[in-house]
């Protein structure tokens, strides 16, 4: 069996000792097969099925960006699929899990074996998997992005050939050549952006397809020219555990320049796994989506996305979990109250580095070195007023225990009719400042 110890610096040790002191005892997710609903579009299918897997704390749209280029050069939306797993039981297999996905893919196309991702902890869920002959048999090819640096390449008998795609400017874990892997060196890319640039696609598309680097990111093209309506499929899911709303509805508004609802457009209905796709979005509009959870006395949220130009496959809406959740501890931060918005930025495809953004809240700028900076890593700032004092020097040193999240002090006074005006590096919408009693705002930048 391979050292599958998957490093991340400030944060094994932090995590331990919340688990012992509560002894929480998290329990494997019951199934996973994650039967995305994806558009279905007219290729053909000469392209080995492909399953990707993400790392802790993040899902499956960690991999939007990689999935909607290998659509938008050839590959067919049936034969992509991710795996959503448990991020915040890393001790468990999940091998079995996984190889339901699996078995669904071979099920459903006429090749023998797939293609496999693994980014960050998802490269220990894969090389454990693919560690035991009944499962390795199932995998041709495998690409481990930002992951650990093992001492073989993949496999029982280290036979799968292996890409290892990593980063000395991935702060996060600390990766290196595998020997006998194909290593590849990118340059200046952070934890996230080493799994969705276009430089790690090319990378990928090449070992696994012998396909010509693309010089033009297909997803810097606007559709707006020839596409009036476009489809955005995705899933509700927990934070960290991925736990499917099933049977969930979500409300979808259109909503004007400053933030304001304008019309109910549907309330969709998500399936067993968490599901839901509407394909009837306006480009050049600005939308809210609100999951409706089963549990009256879960926390509400309140989702905003800048404006969406093309078709979108994985927009994740995250819920908050109940009590004995890991995650629960960091959700009862947030202020409940008539008069404090609290807000979420959350980065699907890098981390915010206040050294290269822009962001500004009602033009202030929020980002520094204690909430953003490289080693930080973090695709997701909580903003609320820490300390309930209308300052903005509060810190929160239980966020600083976790990879990828800060808390910013910042604090936002509700206004019934109000909206906070958000600039991220030129990208420009505006929310409600609703009281955080009511919901809490959360803005998704894919």
């Amino acid at each position: 069996m391979h050292d599958q110890q998957f490093k991340i610096r400030r944060t094994t040790l932090f995590i331990a000792l919340i688990l012992w002191t509560m002894s929480i005892n998290l329990a494997c997710e019951d199934s996973k097969k994650t039967e995305e609903k994806e558009l279905k579009t007219d290729c053909e299918r000469q392209r080995r099925p492909i399953i990707f897997i993400h790392g802790f704390l993040a899902a499956g749209d960690t991999w939007n960006r990689q999935i909607r280029r290998l659509l938008a050069s050839g590959s067919c939306a049936e034969d992509i699929k991710v795996f959503d797993w448990n991020t915040l039981d890393m001790s468990a297999d999940h091998s079995a899990d996984l190889d339901q996905v699996v078995e669904q893919m071979l099920s459903d196309s006429s090749f023998e074996q797939i293609d496999l991702v693994g980014h960050s902890a998802g490269g220990g869920v894969a090389y454990t998997y693919l560690a035991q002959n009944e499962y390795s048999s199932k995998v041709n090819h495998y690409v481990h992005i930002g992951s650990f640096a093992n001492e073989e390449p993949a496999g029982p008998e280290a036979e799968i050939p292996t890409l290892n795609l990593w980063s000395r400017d991935d702060l996060v874990v600390d990766s290196a050549d595998i020997p006998g892997a194909t290593n590849v060196e990118l340059m200046g890319l952070d934890h996230y952006a080493i799994a969705t640039s276009l430089e790690s696609f090319n990378q990928i598309t090449e070992f696994l397809y012998d396909a010509e680097a693309l010089d033009v990111d297909p997803l810097s093209e606007s559709e707006s020219n020839t596409q009036k309506l476009i489809q955005v499929s995705g899933r509700v899911l927990s934070l960290g555990e991925n736990q499917p709303l099933a049977q969930g509805s979500i409300e979808v508004w259109k909503v004007d320049e400053v933030g304001q609802r304008v019309d109910l457009i549907d309330t969709l209905e998500s399936d067993l796994n968490g599901n839901f796709t509407i394909s009837t979005l306006e480009t050049n509009s600005y939308y809210e989506w609100v999951p409706n959870l089963n549990d009256p006395s879960a926390p509400k949220v309140r989702y905003f996305t800048p404006i969406l130009q093309q078709n979108q496959f994985y927009l994740y809406l995250r819920t908050f979990p109940g009590e004995g959740s890991l995650a629960s501890i960091l959700v009862r931060q947030l202020p409940q109250t008539e008069s404090q918005t609290s807000l979420v930025l959350f980065n699907a495809h890098r981390a915010f580095l206040t050294d290269q953004d822009d962001l500004t809240l009602d033009g202030d700028p929020i980002l520094n070195q204690e909430v953003a900076s490289a080693e930080d890593t973090a695709i997701a700032l909580f903003i609320f007023d820490i300390n309930e004092d209308g300052e903005t020097d509060g810190r929160l040193p239980l966020f600083e225990g976790f990879p990828f999240l800060s808390a910013v002090d910042y604090p936002i006074q509700s206004q019934e009719t109000g909206s906070l005006n958000i600039n991220y590096n030129g990208l420009e919408l505006n929310v409600p400042k609703v009281a955080s009693k009511d919901a809490t705002i959360v803005v998704i930048f894919p």
